[in-house]
């Protein structure tokens, strides 16, 4: 992956030093012409690294006992039998619109930050070395089914690898469908800043002199090589979308109100011991959509809480509740929510035993979590799956994450058993074993 030089703010998995041929995409595009319409356009996830504690916020216990329950209490949303947590009354208001998965789960042992976010967002068990480099979902679908050409088809706001040593946005398709990445770190007060149209094309146009002419030698050395045959297609593209008006346009929130923009940041401190995310990348999310972007990834601060466990919860809890549910209403204010799938997991939940010390925390939990599925064909105001009365193991309707990779693969419209040719033109399934859908979710 390459790294632009404006203040490190921006990568681009296609700019690098590879690409793929063009036949590949085109081959690639006909296959998906004859997959069936898609229920889902579109997807947008949210998220929670480390690990956000279910019993605290979807799944909670309040009879489990004084070592379990913690201190935040259940309160009533408008899905009879569903209770959230105290802090987060406005998804409690609008229950009717998502989906909560109780029975999905890695079951790694112990919970492993590494490999969990790779299965998790792969669909399938992937390790930081020994196994294929299995694509992110936004990947695939800019290879089957990518979108506009002013637009990224996969984009990623802020940090997409945690505890991870080798990078998740690489893989078996080669750079060109990796994600573009826009880190918010080089403008933190405002995002738009990023893209404004000040930006430093004579810079762009000097990176591009120095990869053609490192390309240039590469042929001389391997002519026949598809990946590097692919480089000055996916260059241009990538540079020619840099200077996208569309992008630009999407990415600049001077155009949203000043009501909308305070909306979206109610419950966001701006000081804080533990990292709870930007807001506004739920509200950048939804621009990106409605120009017609098909997958946008954020991470919304980091959840690995064990210790100060309901000190964490009240400062990063209150403003998940908030932009998720503007982000929910205003897509289907705009008749947006039915074909994107919005999404907001990690890669476990939290031990639900905690004890009752005064700075008490929840370790890492594999057996149980939560999914929240919004849209794009999954059923409003349901929940699928149980987990036992402390909240430890599910007791109804297990499944794999295969499952739940193979479901989001149908609703976009793509069978998750097309098979792939990895760089060494090994053929492999997107989920590479056979599972069924999480069917009690879907419409």
């Amino acid at each position: 992956m390459t790294t632009l030089p404006r203040r490190d703010f921006l990568r681009i998995g296609g700019a690098s030093l590879c690409g793929v041929s063009l036949l590949d995409v085109l081959r690639a595009q006909s296959q998906a012409a004859g997959a069936p319409a898609p229920k889902a356009k579109q997807m947008i996830v949210c998220w929670m690294a480390g690990g956000p504690p279910h019993t605290d916020m979807f799944d909670m216990k309040p009879d489990s006992g004084t070592d379990y329950k913690g201190e935040f209490k259940p309160i009533k949303s408008n899905l009879p039998g569903l209770d959230v947590c105290e802090l987060m009354p406005n998804l409690a208001k609008i229950a009717d619109k998502y989906t909560i998965i109780r029975s999905i789960t890695t079951m790694n042992q112990p919970g492993d930050h590494s490999r969990a976010p790779m299965y998790w967002l792969t669909g399938n068990p992937r390790l930081p070395s020994g196994t294929e480099k299995f694509p992110m979902y936004g990947s695939v679908i800019s290879k089957v089914r990518p979108g506009p050409p002013e637009l990224p088809s996969f984009t990623v706001l802020g940090k997409i690898d945690h505890h991870i040593n080798n990078s998740i946005s690489g893989s078996y398709l080669g750079p060109a469908y990796s994600p573009f990445i826009f880190d918010p770190q080089s403008s933190k007060d405002d995002i738009a800043k990023m893209l404004a149209p000040q930006m430093e094309l004579p810079a762009f146009a000097k990176q591009t002199e120095l990869l053609a002419a490192l390309d240039k030698r590469l042929r001389r050395q391997d002519s026949v090589d598809p990946l590097i045959a692919g480089l000055d297609k996916y260059q241009q593209t990538a540079f020619d979308m840099l200077r996208s008006p569309k992008l630009r346009a999407a990415l600049d929130l001077s155009k949203e109100s000043e009501e909308t923009i305070k909306k979206y940041k109610t419950g966001h401190l701006e000081k804080y011991r533990y990292p709870s995310g930007d807001p506004l990348h739920f509200l950048l999310a939804r621009r990106l959509i409605e120009a017609g972007a098909p997958i946008v990834h954020f991470s919304l601060g980091y959840w690995d809480w064990h210790g100060e466990n309901f000190i964490a919860g009240r400062q990063q809890i209150p403003m998940f509740d908030n932009a998720l549910s503007m982000l929910l209403m205003e897509l289907d204010e705009r008749g947006l929510l039915d074909t994107t799938i919005v999404l907001a997991l990690g890669e476990m939940g939290r031990k639900p035993k905690c004890g009752t010390e005064k700075n008490a925390g929840r370790d890492h939990w594999d057996y149980a979590q939560f999914v929240l599925a919004a849209g794009g064909g999954f059923k409003r105001g349901c929940v699928v799956g149980a987990t036992d009365k402390l909240g430890e193991q599910v007791t109804d309707n297990f499944y794999k994450v295969e499952s739940f990779g193979s479901t989001l693969y149908h609703l976009l419209g793509i069978d998750p058993a097309t098979v792939m040719q990895t760089p060494s033109n090994r053929p492999i399934k997107l989920i590479a074993e056979d599972s069924p859908l999480v069917k009690e979710a879907l419409v």
